[in-house]
This record gives C-alpha cells, sequence and structure tokens, in this order.
C-alpha cells in the first residue's frame, strides 16, 4: 500500500465517529407490559434482578398530575435495555403498593430504585426524586442523568439545559422515517394532558389507558440507552465524575423542604460547568454574581437568553438588568422586562409563554430559557 493510498484511508478513519451507535428503528419494538396487579409486578422484579442480567443499568421516566411533591405519580416507565422489555408501572392503581410488593428474590421496586448494584438512567431527575422521596419515602441511588451528560459533553456553552426531544434530534438517533413517528407521537401526547393546549394531567389516571399516551411514555425511555452511549464516549474521566457530583447535588436539593419543583432557574446548568475556571482552584466572577447597582425592589433580573448561531460564541446569554417596565438599550432591538404577578403569568408573557407552566419534559420552543419574548 502506497504512502498516499495509507493517508488517504486515514483521513476516511478519521471523518467517521465509530463510537457512534447505529441509528435505531423503531419498528425494532420491544415489549410493552402493562403493571397493574401483584403478579405482574412480581414478572417485572424478576426481569430486573442483577443476577438474570448482563447489565445492571435500567432507564427510568415518570409520568404523573403536577409531578413533584405538590402532585402525584400516576405511571412510572423502567426500561431494561438487554430484553427490550418497557415496564409502564400504574402507579395510580396499585399506590404504594407498587414499591413494595416482594419478587421471587424478596426483591421489591423500592429497593430496585434505592440499590447501589442497580443503575437508574434519568432524563432530568429532580422532579423524579422530589416526587418519590415527598410521596413514598424513596431515595433513588446509583443515578445517572442523562440530561447532565448532555451538557457536560458539549464543547461550547454550557450555559442552557437541553430538554429530550432537542437532543434526540440533534443526535439523530432515529432513522428518517422513526423521527417522524416519534416525533409526531410527542406532539399528540402533549395535546391531551398539557393544560397549554387544552389537556389535563388528569389524562395519565384514565383506564385503560390511551394508546397514544402508552407510546408517549414508551418514547421517553426507549432511546435514552443510546443518547446515554453518545454522551459518554464524548466524556473524559474528569466530566464523568462532574456529572456524577451533580447528580449527587440534584438529588441531595430534591429531598429538602424549600426544594421547589418549578421556576426559570431551573434551565440554567451548573454555574461552574457554564463559567469554568481557567486555572485550577480559582474560580473567575460570573455574570451570577455580577453586583445590582439597584435595590432589589427596583430591578427584575431576567434570565432571558439570545441565540446566535455562532458556535465560537456563547449559543446563550444572559441578559443585564433591567428596570421594571423598561427597556433594555443595548444591542439590536429592545426587550422589555416582566413583571412578577401573584395569580398567573408574568406581565408581558401571555399564558403560553409562562415558564410556570411548563413540565420537564420540554426541549420543544425554548420559551423556559427565556424571561422575555
Amino acid at each position: 500500500m502506497s504512502h498516499t493510498e495509507a493517508s488517504a484511508i486515514k483521513e476516511e478513519l478519521a471523518r467517521l465517529d465509530l463510537s457512534m451507535p447505529p441509528r435505531q428503528d423503531d419498528l425494532e419494538t420491544s415489549k410493552v407490559t402493562i403493571v397493574d396487579t401483584k403478579d405482574v409486578v412480581v414478572s417485572m422484579l424478576g426481569a430486573l434482578a442483577p443476577a438474570k442480567r448482563t447489565s445492571n443499568s435500567v432507564f427510568v421516566d415518570m409520568e404523573g398530575v403536577n409531578l413533584s411533591r405538590h402532585g402525584s405519580i400516576s405511571l412510572m416507565q423502567l426500561y431494561v435495555p438487554e430484553s427490550k422489555d418497557i415496564f409502564i408501572v400504574d402507579i395510580h392503581t396499585l399506590g404504594a403498593q407498587a414499591f413494595v410488593i416482594p419478587g421471587h428474590q424478596d426483591n421489591t421496586l423500592k429497593s430496585v430504585l434505592e440499590s447501589r448494584e442497580i443503575q437508574k438512567y434519568f432524563f432530568d431527575v429532580r422532579n423524579d426524586a422530589d416526587a418519590l422521596y415527598a410521596l413514598f419515602e424513596i431515595r433513588l441511588a446509583h443515578v445517572v442523568d442523562v440530561q447532565l451528560l448532555e451538557l457536560a459533553s458539549r464543547t461550547g456553552s454550557k450555559h442552557v439545559l437541553r430538554g429530550l426531544a432537542a437532543c434526540v434530534e440533534q443526535e439523530q438517533v432515529l432513522t428518517d422515517a422513526a423521527a417522524s413517528r416519534w416525533k409526531k407521537t410527542k406532539e399528540e401526547g402533549p395535546k391531551l394532558f398539557n393544560p397549554k393546549l387544552g389537556g389535563s394531567y388528569e389524562v395519565f389516571n384514565i383506564r385503560p389507558l390511551p394508546q397514544c399516551l402508552v407510546d408517549y411514555c414508551v418514547g421517553d425511555v426507549q432511546h435514552l440507552p443510546a443518547l446515554s452511549d453518545i454522551y459518554q464516549c464524548r466524556l473524559d474521566d474528569h466530566w464523568k465524575e462532574q456529572v456524577r457530583v451533580e447528580t449527587e447535588r440534584r438529588l441531595t436539593e430534591s429531598r429538602k423542604p424549600n426544594y421547589q419543583p418549578k421556576g426559570k432557574k431551573k434551565v440554567l446548568g451548573p454555574r461552574k460547568w457554564a463559567f469554568p475556571s481557567k486555572s485550577p482552584g480559582k474560580q473567575p466572577k460570573s455574570l451570577w454574581d455580577k453586583p445590582q447597582k439597584e435595590s432589589s425592589a427596583d430591578v427584575s433580573h431576567s434570565d432571558t437568553v439570545r441565540t446566535t448561531v455562532d458556535e465560537g460564541r456563547l449559543r446563550l446569554q444572559p441578559v443585564d438588568f433591567v428596570r421594571q417596565g423598561a427597556r433594555s438599550r443595548k444591542g439590536k432591538g429592545s426587550h422589555q422586562s416582566v413583571k412578577p404577578r401573584p395569580d398567573g403569568p408574568v406581565a408581558g408573557m401571555t399564558a403560553e409563554q409562562d415558564w410556570a407552566l411548563c413540565d420537564k419534559d420540554c426541549g420543544w420552543c425554548g420559551h423556559c430559557g427565556d424571561g422575555v419574548l
């Protein structure tokens, strides 16, 4: 082989990302089981037993009415990639018994979730952990937050978090046909449960569960393994440890009495990730530390972000402090600040743009990152 031919092959290999998993087709369907009786719970626990599996990883998501300590859990989805089993546990029907019914090996769903031998993958674990701890006294352990994996794997700005839908689209884990079907499912589901679209989260408590919601629940966990593989291949040991530490911090925060399930700041990534230190042990002042020249009564800080297509710059940049009702004169155009209302959306924003109505499975419109529109 000539030197020229060898160089050409080397260049071609360099263009290939061999760490990327093959694009998936959702027609290679998983086996979906609705877990709503004691016998089915026992069967599920047998499939989750570590001794029967080559990998100790389970991918988890939850649905509910105001999913948090202030609401309820309706469903819990658990995906076992090796067997392609997806279990949708009917928490609404089984209640607390769903977590304590023993399997043949005396394991329970509670013990699985709290086990340090079984790794649980969530996409944004915060409100799920909050609901499990507050409502059923379950302390999640050995968790990997795929949302944080994505943030850590970025080469650009790590300022604003990304939603699941944006991740699936960005990484192109599905074939074109599968992506079209998945997107349609993710658009049809919210029409039933999203109050902004005329739906109600109570629909998750309707039995039998509508097939479109079954498909929606499946879509929330089915592609998490591919995403987690992609992101972890991009991380070195340092960032893997940062993800572990930040995930533990999320779990700890979710158990605190003052934890807030909703809020604009939840769209922001860890401060140290957004503004990393240039030298070890020294953290530069970030925009969060910018001193206010006005009193808190006269100033409202918006987490407004501006988007740029220039990958070399911050994709999402916080704006400066603006007086309530005033307009910022910096940059092109002007943006009016927002005023909080005690009983509804903030002033200057319609109900459709109110961040307080967003649930954790966002990522479609990006309005949760916009304090002002």
